[in-house]
């Protein structure tokens, strides 16, 4: 169909020589059924008592959430403590 995720991108462009085969990738679905997301971010703060620099710090964190539910699914933020 001509569209790649980002994130196929990404491991491409990071591993030219890299083959992937989509047919053996399974699709992340929504529990509203929708197979379709669009990027978000999430902040968080990290304290300047743990920050590498000494300075409070501000971090960006890209996720997925579903075009028609507005939901970002448990598997796209199993990592991720803390958002709701």
């Amino acid at each position: 169909n001509g569209y790649v995720c980002r994130n196929v991108r990404s491991v491409k462009m990071n591993n030219p020589g890299m083959q992937i085969d989509l047919s053996k990738a399974t699709d992340v679905i929504c529990e509203c059924g929708s197979k379709l997301f669009r990027e978000v971010c999430a902040m968080k703060t990290l304290s300047a008592l743990v920050s590498p620099n000494g300075q409070e710090t501000l971090i960006p964190m890209k996720l997925y959430a579903c075009i028609k539910c507005d939901t970002i699914p448990a598997k796209l933020q199993e990592d991720l403590d803390g958002l709701g």
